[in-house]
């Protein structure tokens, strides 16, 4: 038997970074401009990253606090399952194969390529996301230890990029255009463009819950794990707040109005064509580190749902190096599937919709536990109005987007009930006193 210990292998700075390299991604570098086209002013836009980001810190303190008290890989699944119930627990489950990894996967794939494509117009984008997908599923199948060196690396590289990246910007810009927050409408704040506008906001930062999902992995979790939560998502905040300034002061709001690779527009607007190649190619670079961290993340909840009879018994087999390799090598699959089959554009709502009503019931978990005196290790500071702002933000938000998006909520329902279907059929198995798994 696998001694629970020698799994604990990461400390809190890579755990910090398992978090900084899963959030910075997709989102920070091509929802700007789909949230221009939806109508908002510069203003607007700093606002809601500032939202996400407030957002995002009360969920870190949150997840904190279930981690530090139930130390144990899983993320939404474990907790959601252990302090509300099993049913919406392995919903979670399903959601986090599906939406909550694999799509995020191919959407960073995706966007990664997208990049490199405004470098080099004959690029094959979809093959080229498989690849990467394939190359990095294969390396974390292998062992954590050294996926996690390569991690801190591909991290340290991102931030040093966006850094330059920040206040090279800042230099190039005359001092006068800096001045952006006369472009505020807050009755566009009560509308809801505004809400899905969060919603892709959302998506940006989701990620901040990632060292969650590694508990087991974390040595001395009760105190690394909070820490790493809260560390990566303030780092994460603070750059997103920069770029999204760096970007707006440097181009018109209405120029970056439906524009996916928004960072190449800016690069080539501050120093010509060049820079902005030089600026697609850095992006690109950096999100691999994204991809990494997703691929790194999923198959451990799948693992836990394993462990708990839910999925095959052979998703929580470890490797010689105690990896779930066949956990890894699922979600590549189901991720490739996406990136062959799917638009950019259209994965997003989907996904910020779905993993927005998990995150909200992890959340809750916080006052189960509370009230049920089972939570010794205090993190949430501002409790309870903490987590009651991050679930009336998350409401708001989820309200608006059916109003808006149907189609998106639509899909994301549809992932709730096929999920639910699979649960009473395993349930029922397990009552009749069948093998869920064989």
């Amino acid at each position: 038997m696998t001694d629970p210990k020698s799994r604990r292998v990461v400390g809190k700075y890579s755990a910090a970074a398992v978090v900084v390299s899963g959030m910075i991604g997709t989102g920070i570098f091509t929802t700007t401009g789909l949230m221009a086209e939806m109508g908002a002013g510069a203003g607007d836009i700093i606002l809601a990253w500032l939202i996400g980001g407030v957002l995002a810190l009360c969920g870190a303190l949150c997840y904190g606090e279930l981690g530090a008290n139930m130390p144990e890989s899983g993320g939404d699944y474990y907790y959601i399952s252990r302090m509300i119930h099993p049913s919406l627990g392995f919903l979670s489950g399903w959601v986090s194969l599906i939406v909550g990894f694999s799509a995020p996967i191919a959407a960073a794939a995706m966007a990664m390529q997208i990049y490199l494509e405004a470098v080099i117009s004959f690029w094959p984008l979809r093959s080229a996301a498989v690849i990467t997908i394939f190359v990095l599923s294969l390396m974390h199948a292998y062992d954590l230890r050294f996926g996690i060196r390569v991690q801190m690396v591909l991290v340290i590289l991102k931030a040093v990029l966006i850094v330059v990246f920040i206040v090279a910007a800042f230099f190039t810009v005359p001092r006068h255009d800096l001045i952006i927050w006369k472009e505020f409408n807050p009755e566009f704040w009560f509308t809801s463009s505004f809400a899905v506008i969060l919603i892709f906001v959302a998506f940006a930062y989701s990620g901040w819950n990632a060292a969650s999902y590694i508990g087991a992995e974390i040595r001395d979790a009760g105190k690394n794990l909070p820490g790493a939560l809260i560390l990566g998502t303030s780092v994460v905040t603070l750059l997103y707040v920069m770029l999204n300034f760096t970007y707006l002061s440097t181009v018109p709001v209405d120029q970056l109005a439906g524009v996916e690779s928004v960072a190449t527009v800016v690069g080539t607007s501050l120093w010509g064509a060049t820079g902005g190649t030089v600026v697609s190619l850095f992006i690109a670079i950096g999100l691999v580190s994204t991809v990494s961290a997703m691929i790194i993340i999923g198959p451990r909840v799948y693992e836990a749902m394993a462990g708990d009879g839910l999925f095959p018994s052979s998703l929580a087999r470890l490797n010689k190096h105690k990896v779930p390799s066949r956990a890894v090598g699922l979600q590549g699959v189901v991720a490739i599937f996406f990136a062959l089959t799917s638009t950019f554009g259209g994965l997003l709502i989907y996904i910020g919709f779905t993993l927005n009503i998990f995150a909200a019931l992890t959340v809750f978990s916080v006052f189960r536990m509370r009230r049920q005196h089972k939570s010794y290790i205090k993190v949430c500071r501002g409790y309870p109005v903490t987590p009651f702002i991050f679930l009336v933000f998350t409401l708001w938000m989820t309200v608006w987007s059916i109003h808006s998006q149907p189609v998106s909520a639509l899909a994301g329902m549809g992932t709730l009930v096929s999920g639910y279907i699979i649960y009473l059929m395993l349930d029922k198995k397990k009552k009749d006193g069948s093998p869920a798994n064989r």
